[in-house]
């Protein structure tokens, strides 16, 4: 691998260890990144999925007041986002690098409406909903495990999700909420790795530069995550994905 080349994905793995503390979207940088370095699609996504995973860990280290507080109620999101991880990740070796190659564009267009309407939907559910009342437990496990399986296959747009996911379902605050989704993505990450790395798809020399990258990044954002005008960063990625998606129609299509 080139020098210059090993930099720019230490540099986006850097960002996108803070996006993913921050606000999710996070393979909306490294997933494209990792194409435009030479590496076949389905290659490219589990090498994103190895080298991101330390990105939420490292900023688990920095929740650890809350998620201390928490540690009573997370088991169940825990196993729902393990058991859909597993999945997700069999089925994305399943499908096979043709099947995944012309799914890509979908997949893109499919996180940047998760990314784009996450908030807005949130807002119109808390609109209809009863003042107090908080959807039951039950369907906001199986809505988190059909989105972890999504997230083991492709991942990118879950973050946000899962973060309007929480909010609807009463948290009220969104430093225990990216807490929750931290350690839940984590827990995904973990399952898929154990389904991916045996694979033959990961390339190391990629992996590196990201992993690191990721792993500042995604402390050092929730060390200082106040003073980061969260609005700007989502309005950035969202226009940034709105491109990804009419470019990969147009290569992938």
């Amino acid at each position: 691998m080139e020098v210059f080349t090993l930099l720019i994905l230490f540099a986006g793995g850097v960002v996108a260890g803070g996006v993913t503390a921050v606000a999710g979207g996070s393979s909306f940088l490294t997933f494209p990144l990792l194409i435009a370095a030479g590496l076949p699609p389905l290659t490219a996504n589990i090498t994103n999925w190895i080298a991101l995973m330390p990105g939420n860990f490292m900023a688990l280290a920095a929740y650890r007041e809350e998620l201390r507080a928490m540690r009573g109620h997370l088991r169940a999101h825990l196993l729902v986002s393990f058991v859909g991880g597993l999945l997700g990740g069999v089925l994305l070796l399943w499908t096979g690098e043709a099947r995944f190659e012309k799914a890509v564009p979908w997949l893109i267009l499919t996180a940047t409406v998760f990314f784009a309407l996450g908030e807005w939907i949130k807002t119109r559910l808390d609109a209809l909903r009863t003042p107090g009342q908080t959807p039951s437990r039950r369907w906001l496990l199986v809505f988190e495990f059909v989105l972890m399986v999504y997230g083991g296959y492709f991942g990118a747009g879950v973050g946000i999700v899962l973060l309007a996911a929480l909010a609807i379902a009463g948290q009220t605050s969104i430093h225990m909420a990216n807490a929750q989704k931290n350690l839940m993505v984590v827990a995904l990450s973990a399952a898929g790795c154990i389904v991916l790395l045996p694979s033959g798809h990961v390339a190391w020399w990629y992996v590196l530069p990201l992993f690191v990258g990721s792993s500042l990044g995604g402390y050092g954002a929730v060390r200082f995550i106040r003073r980061i005008p969260a609005r700007a960063i989502r309005n950035g990625m969202l226009a940034w994905a709105v491109l990804l998606t009419i470019y990969s129609f147009w290569k992938y299509g």
